[in-house]
C-alpha cells in the first residue's frame, strides 16, 4: 500500500453510498432492492467505525465505513455494511482484510441481521475469494465485491442507473490519476452527460457532488471554465442568473462611474451599464446552458429570457 492512501476518494465514495443510498442499494444489492421497502427511505447508521490493525499507513486510525438500514417488505430490515477500501497498487491481500473488517463487525453487533459488499479501485485480479488452509481445515469466502477497474468505460457510459455513473466517474478518475488535462476533460464530459439525463433532483446532486470531489474540482489548477459549468450544474439557475446580475450590475457600474464627470451622467451611465450587463449576462448563461443540453423552457424560466430568445441563440 502507498504510504498516504488518497483521503478525497474514500470520502467521496462513501458521501455518494449516504447520500444515494437507495439508488446504491439497487445497484449493488439488486437482490435485497427487490424487497425494500418502498415507502420508507434506507437511512444511515451513525457511530460505527472499525479500527484498522497492523496496517502499513495510518496504523491506528478509525475509518467510518457506511451502514445503512435497509426496510424490507414484511419483515425485519437489514443491516448493510459497505466496506470502501482506495488501493494504488496490487494487492493481494484486499480480500482477507476485508473479510477480518467483516468479522470484527459481526462480532460487535451479533444482533445485527446484516449483509455487505466492497467497493476496490485496483488492479489486482480475483478479490472477492478469500480462502484459508491450514492442517485439514479449509476455509474460502466470497465476498460480493465490485472491481471498480473490471468494468469497461463503455459498459458504465451506457448504463443509465445513478449510481452507474458514480462507478464511471470513479472509473475515470483512476484513469486520469493526477493528470490535471485529463482530469478537466473527463470532469466536463461527466458534467455535460448528467445535465442531459432525466435524473430527479436528489441523484443529480450525489452524482454531481461526486464528480466534484473524485476529480478535485475545488484545486487552484483547475481551469475557471470547468469550475463555472460544476457551479451552474449545481446551483439552480435563477441562483445562477442572480450572481451575474450582481457581478455584471458591480463591474458595470463602477466603469461607468468613472467615465461620466456629472451626476447626471454617472447615474444614467449606471443604469444603462446594469441594463446592458444583465442582459449580456443572461445570453451569456443561456449560451452555456445550450452547450450543456438542458432544455429551452428550463433555461427560459431560468434566465428570465423568452423561449424564442433562447432558441435564437443556437444559430
Amino acid at each position: 500500500m502507498t504510504a498516504k492512501p488518497h483521503k478525497w476518494r474514500d470520502v467521496a465514495w462513501k458521501r455518494a453510498i449516504v447520500d444515494g443510498a437507495q439508488d446504491a442499494i439497487a445497484y449493488f444489492m439488486p437482490d435485497l432492492a427487490a424487497g425494500m421497502d418502498a415507502s420508507r427511505e434506507v437511512t444511515g447508521i451513525t457511530g460505527m467505525e472499525l479500527p484498522v490493525k497492523d496496517s502499513d499507513s495510518d496504523k491506528g486510525m478509525l475509518v467510518s465505513d457506511v451502514f445503512l438500514n435497509v426496510p424490507v417488505i414484511g419483515g425485519e430490515d437489514w443491516n448493510v455494511a459497505c466496506l470502501v477500501e482506495q488501493q494504488h497498487e496490487p494487492d493481494k491481500d484486499f480480500a482477507g482484510r476485508i473479510f477480518g473488517s467483516w468479522i470484527r463487525l459481526r462480532a460487535s453487533r451479533p444482533a445485527w441481521r446484516a449483509t455487505a459488499f466492497a467497493i476496490y479501485t485496483g488492479d489486482s485480479e480475483d478479490v472477492n475469494f478469500y480462502t484459508e488452509t491450514c492442517f485439514g481445515f479449509e476455509a474460502s469466502i466470497k465476498f460480493r465485491t465490485f472491481h471498480v477497474l473490471g468494468y469497461s468505460a463503455l459498459e458504465l457510459r451506457e448504463d443509465r442507473r445513478p449510481f452507474a455513473r458514480v462507478m464511471y466517474a470513479g472509473r475515470l478518475s483512476l484513469e486520469s490519476g493526477d493528470d490535471l488535462a485529463l482530469r478537466e476533460k473527463y470532469a466536463w464530459e461527466l458534467l455535460n452527460a448528467t445535465g442531459k439525463e432525466s435524473y430527479d433532483k436528489r441523484q443529480r446532486k450525489f452524482i454531481l457532488e461526486f464528480v466534484g470531489r473524485i476529480f478535485r474540482l475545488g484545486d487552484p489548477g483547475i481551469s475557471e471554465g470547468v469550475k463555472e459549468a460544476y457551479k451552474m450544474q449545481t446551483i439552480s439557475l435563477e441562483q445562477y442568473v442572480a450572481e451575474i446580475d450582481k457581478a455584471e450590475a458591480r463591474m458595470e457600474g463602477k466603469a461607468e462611474g468613472k467615465a461620466e464627470g456629472k451626476a447626471e451622467g454617472r447615474l444614467e451611465g449606471k443604469a444603462e451599464g446594469k441594463a446592458e450587463g444583465r442582459a449580456e449576462g443572461k445570453f451569456e448563461v443561456a449560451r452555456n446552458f445550450l452547450k450543456m443540453g438542458l432544455p429551452l423552457d428550463q433555461i427560459a424560466q431560468g434566465t428570465g429570457l423568452s423561449v424564442e430568445e433562447v432558441s435564437g441563440l443556437r444559430q
